[in-house]
């Protein structure tokens, strides 16, 4: 018989929560899977935030269920909960008179580990999140930038760490060129690669970067539930078609893949450069453009193609097969 599959991180059942006559949160019901980035995406007062707060007891549900590794979290004291999850809010919530190393070493201080390894484990995340210890360790959170400081609110959600992380718009009050830094340290940190996250975002595009799967909320219900592609390609219901289409086109380059593009190429017989980038089929088309944008050439290799493609013949084929 095939082995069963582990049980899932996180269960959710029936979960609500009302304010008033208002479901904010409206009997969802949904798992987690070990090592699985969900992304919780939808409008402003879908109930986002709540859902989140009730994972970790930050707020309590009016009905329902939430489990954690099999045990009802109703069962456990909501600080001893709290210690056992990473929790990184926009607002990064350092104490101001800690120095950078005492906010990153709060949790792990609270559950008693030894100062050693405390310090040790400070250290390593600082330096992981490019903020040397020697250089950043004695600052206040005063004397950093915005970005440094959710540096610094990641690192202490991961000091202890944990095996699930909750995230509430992370990455939402830095510029441009700092959040895109984050994605990348976010994606990169190995850290995060083997936890379990459930991340709120509103934007889009950030959650087709980060996301395993997307649960797009609206009103308080799962509009629908699963992988980015499948969200954009196979919508449930108009709410989900509508809610994607002004940033279509560009989701869809991230989401289709070259071999899904070749069967459309109308190839010719111009030898390409020697040093034209290679991409495997695998790779997203908004992958190879910006290959092709670095490499400043318009021809690009495909492995098992015939051979080489120009921007003009992938945009084309693009064209084709989006319809």
């Amino acid at each position: 018989m095939p082995a069963s599959s582990p049980p899932p991180v996180v269960r959710v059942s029936h979960l609500t929560k009302r304010y008033g006559p208002r479901a904010v949160v409206d009997d969802l019901s949904f798992e987690v899977a070990a090592g699985e980035k969900l992304v919780l995406l939808g409008p402003s007062g879908c109930g986002k935030t709540t859902l989140l707060k009730l994972l970790n007891r930050l707020i309590e549900p009016d009905g329902g269920a939430v489990e954690i590794n099999g045990r009802d979290v109703r069962q456990q004291a909501p600080e001893a909960l709290r210690r056992g999850i990473g929790y990184v809010i926009q607002q990064v919530g350092l104490l101001p008179h800690y120095t950078v190393a005492e906010n990153v070493a709060v949790v792990p201080r609270l559950l008693g580990r030894p100062a050693a390894e405390t310090s040790a484990r400070t250290t390593e995340l600082l330096e992981r999140l490019h903020l040397p210890a020697a250089r950043f360790a004695a600052m206040l959170p005063a004397q950093l930038s915005g970005g440094q400081q959710q540096r610094v609110g990641l690192a202490r959600a991961l000091a202890a760490d944990p095996p699930i992380v909750l995230m509430d718009e992370p990455f939402g009050a830095l510029d441009p060129i700092t959040r895109a830094a984050m994605r990348r340290d976010f994606l990169e940190l190995d850290e995060l690669r083997r936890k379990t996250v459930v991340l709120v975002t509103h934007d889009v595009p950030e959650a087709f970067e980060l996301a395993d799967r997307i649960m797009l909320l609206n009103n308080g219900q799962i509009q629908q539930l699963g992988p980015p592609r499948e969200l954009l390609l196979a919508p449930a219901n108009d709410f989900v078609r509508r809610f994607f289409q002004a940033d279509r086109l560009a989701l869809q380059l991230r989401v289709l893949t070259l071999a899904e593009v070749l069967p459309f190429v109308a190839f010719d017989r111009k030898p390409a450069p020697g040093d034209a980038p290679a991409l495997p089929p695998t790779a997203s088309v908004q992958t190879a453009l910006a290959r092709l944008a670095e490499a400043g050439t318009d021809f690009l290799r495909i492995a098992n193609a015939p051979q080489a493609l120009t921007l003009g013949q992938l945009l084309a084929a693009v064209g084709r097969a989006l319809g």
